[in-house]
């Protein structure tokens, strides 16, 4: 019976020493970091080398879709020439929507393993800055359940120039 009166005493003297000490809540966005910082430019870039040709290629083919259907939609076919323009913008459909749907794909596939690093590195900026700034929480802008930010609880900016300070240290 001591113990369990010791116990609840110690509680109630943590529970109050919590209770009187400084929250200091914030909140910040991940994409907007990952987007606006140094880090997140160089992904861009990646991306953009590597899949600007095939998406070209894709949008001239989505075009060229377009002109025939134009072309169907104005009578300019009739009977059999009509039919076989309608099978083949069928079938050139097909196809272009499921090229499109590998394409996006294979830009998400790359995009998640390119920004597995910087997401890592954010989170250690993250958390150094927060221990050094005193914060309690830090919640991300697109938690569900966050339905009011009040003005200068943001800290995005600040993390976006840590980690760019961390680039730029060659980390």
């Amino acid at each position: 019976m001591k113990k369990i009166c010791l116990f609840a005493v110690c509680f109630v003297f943590l529970l109050q020493a919590a209770a009187y000490a400084e929250t200091k809540i914030a909140v910040f966005s991940t994409k907007e970091v990952v987007q606006k910082s140094a880090y997140g430019k160089d992904v861009r870039d990646k991306l953009d080398a590597k899949f600007t040709a095939r998406g070209n290629q894709l949008k001239k083919e989505r075009e060229d879709l377009e002109k025939l259907k134009m072309q169907i939609d104005s009578n300019a076919f009739e009977g059999k020439v009509l039919q076989d323009k309608v099978t083949e913008l069928r079938r050139r459909g097909r196809d272009w929507n499921e090229d499109f749907s590998v394409y996006q794909k294979a830009i998400q596939a790359e995009q998640n393993e390119l920004g597995k690093p910087v997401l890592k590195k954010l989170e250690k900026i993250l958390m150094d800055y927060c221990t050094a700034h005193g914060y309690t929480i830090v919640f991300d802008k697109q938690t569900p359940g966050l339905a009011f930010i009040a003005d200068g609880l943001d800290i995005t900016d600040q993390l976006v120039k840590e980690l760019d300070k961390l680039q730029k240290a060659g980390k």
